[in-house]
């Protein structure tokens, strides 16, 4: 709720609602009591520590804040977010005594992760590294005094906890769709002391020890300051630092702090569990804020309350009172909600700072294979350009020879009519071998840059590229694209970056499909001739099995045959010979 009406002195509304409080003291035709009302700014001031156990890096945290590139010694990094838009102002507050050399933004906070180390070198895993506030600043100041505000307090906390502080003010996106008054600043401060030297020296204790004193402490200075500033500008609007239980607004519920992950996604008109929250929130306050002012409207100058409606009124609040117990174990869900809800705005500031890192190495990934693509498709064109000018040197040296004429792709002897080689002079004699030879090129081209994406794994860096570069778009952060150099447009030179991706889909992919394309018919030939082969020689191998058959069954009957006629011989020699009849005397032979 951006403006909320009135500091009632007021006792509390009934828990059914102001409407029904209205109704009773309607009845009660009481005596009047007098209110006041004050038009009211929005309040916000967020403690948050920077802590490695959480994985963060105060220096990273810095150069985010301050739009910067700072180089971070401990992890060996580079911190750019030059890119960043929303800066405002920043600078750094520090005692007088202070080493000149602390007043610069990387080496102070590189000095501050340096001081986070054991004796022996090694690094403090659970150090608190730097605390810092967020405050809301008003949008209906300038500039100049929202630069005001940020000096004042600044230089007062600088004073009382002799630190150094880090104030970076950041202005609301302007995406033309929102009218966002996200104005606010960042006020980072090392939890050590600055010591005699003008170094950093001691933990400064008292930010544990008194830590929930030092936060009112600072909450109270910064509503005075701004206060200060709004009535100077001869503004009404005024903010208080109290609770709305303090203020007397207890019917008026808070809403849950917005993150910038939140703030990013309503930008973009994204609903989200907390959004639709606090939208809840704001209407019913808007809406008990209004009755409340109906209430003092009706009644003229000043209220009595009747006994009796008192005690219902304190019936009712005494059933809703919460214990002392109840009250602690509600508090603490409440911190951890709020625990839970900054890492994962701390996670996912380190999701996009990966993606932005990620974003920038894949692209130099492109770029170098894009250049590496192109300057093979130039060699393969002049390779190509020469065999043409070869065969056009070839058929106009033929043309001067006598005996020689050129017909349908071929050279013939004119005598003869009989096709002939010419090897003098060394040239390509014919559009066949013109064509083969290309057709070699361009296979030698095609692998070549299928060599040349597996090597860059490119596919998949360019998919890669694309999610990231969606991750910085919906987080409202702008692309670190390389942008051609004078001398280059001057050159008309074609620049590679994330911009000309569409080359990837229009002039590469198709060279890999190709590729690969022709790598499967080859693959399937290959396999198609292994089979025939195969099939041919188990053909040979069935046809030599079936002669082998043949001449055995042949060989076999030729024995059987050799046996038959070995019995039959061995039969005939065994048969006794018949006996011969004597002749008689008178014998005679009849035919004489």
């Amino acid at each position: 709720m951006e403006v909320r009406e009135g500091t009632p002195l007021y006792p509390k509304p009934s828990p059914k609602g102001w409407a029904a409080t209205f109704s009773k003291l309607q009845k009660a035709k009481p005596r009047y009591a007098k209110f006041r009302f004050l038009k009211m700014a929005i309040f916000h001031l967020n403690e948050s520590n920077i802590s490695r156990s959480d994985g963060r890096s105060v220096v990273a945290c810095a150069a985010y804040r301050a739009c910067e590139k700072l180089e971070d010694y401990t992890f060996g990094k580079t911190q750019d977010y030059t890119r960043k838009k929303g800066l405002e102002y920043k600078s750094i507050y520090a005692p007088e005594h202070t080493n000149e050399k602390l007043l610069d933004r990387q080496t102070l906070w590189n000095e501050v992760e340096k001081k986070e180390f054991n004796a022996d070198g090694s690094m403090k895993a659970n150090a608190r590294l730097a605390k810092e506030y967020t405050c809301a600043l008003p949008h209906e100041l300038t500039h100049q005094e929202r630069i005001k505000i940020v000096d004042d307090f600044c230089r007062d906390f600088v004073k009382k906890h002799n630190v150094i502080v880090d104030a970076c003010i950041h202005a609301p996106h302007d995406d033309g769709e929102t009218d966002n008054k996200n104005y606010h600043v960042h006020i980072m401060f090392t939890t050590r002391l600055v010591n005699e030297k003008g170094e950093l020296g001691k933990k400064q204790r008292t930010f544990n020890d008194d830590g929930p004193k030092i936060l009112k402490d600072s909450r109270a200075t910064f509503a005075h300051v701004v206060n200060t500033a709004l009535e100077n500008a001869g503004l009404e609007e005024r903010i208080d630092h109290r609770s709305y239980k303090d203020q007397g607004l207890d019917f008026l519920e808070p809403t849950a702090h917005e993150g910038h992950e939140v703030t990013a996604l309503r930008r973009q008109g994204i609903d989200t569990e907390i959004s639709l929250k606090n939208d809840a929130i704001k209407a019913k306050n808007l809406e008990a804020a209004r009755e409340y002012q109906q209430v003092i409207k009706g009644l003229d100058q000043e209220i009595i309350v009747p006994s009796r409606l008192e005690d219902q009124i304190a019936e009712l609040e005494n059933e809703l009172r919460l214990t002392a117990a109840e009250e602690q174990k509600l508090l603490a869900e409440l911190a951890n909600l709020d625990r839970e809800e900054e890492l994962l705005q701390e996670k996912l500031a380190q999701q996009i700072d990966n993606a932005y890192d990620n974003f920038i190495e894949q692209q130099s990934q492109y770029i170098e294979f894009a250049k590496r693509f192109y300057a093979k498709g130039d060699h393969t064109n002049k390779q190509l350009e020469l065999i043409d000018k070869q065969l056009e040197k070839s058929q106009k040296w033929l043309s001067k020879q006598n005996g020689f004429y050129y017909s349908n792709g071929l050279f013939y002897d004119n005598y003869h009519h009989q096709r002939i080689d010419v090897s003098t002079p060394y040239y390509f004699t014919t559009h066949h071998k013109t064509e083969t030879k290309k057709e070699e090129v361009m296979k030698q081209y095609r692998k070549d840059v299928a060599k040349l994406s597996d090597d860059f794994d490119i596919e998949n860096t360019v998919s890669a590229l694309k999610q990231n570069a969606k991750k910085l778009s919906d987080n409202a952060i702008e692309l670190p694209i390389p942008t051609p150099t004078f001398m280059q447009k001057l050159r008309r030179e074609y620049v590679h970056s994330f911009d000309t991706l569409d080359d990837f889909k229009t002039d590469m992919k198709p060279v890999f499909d190709e590729y690969r394309a022709e790598t499967l018919r080859a693959e399937k030939e290959k396999q198609k001739l292994i089979q025939e082969e195969k099939d041919l020689e188990a053909s040979r191998q069935r046809t030599a099995e079936y002669h082998r058959k043949l001449d055995a069954e042949r060989e076999l009957e030729m024995k059987l045959r050799r046996e038959e006629r070995q019995q039959l011989r061995q039969s005939w020699a065994n048969e006794p010979e018949p006996e011969k009849k004597p002749k008689k005397d008178n014998d005679f032979d009849l035919s004489m």
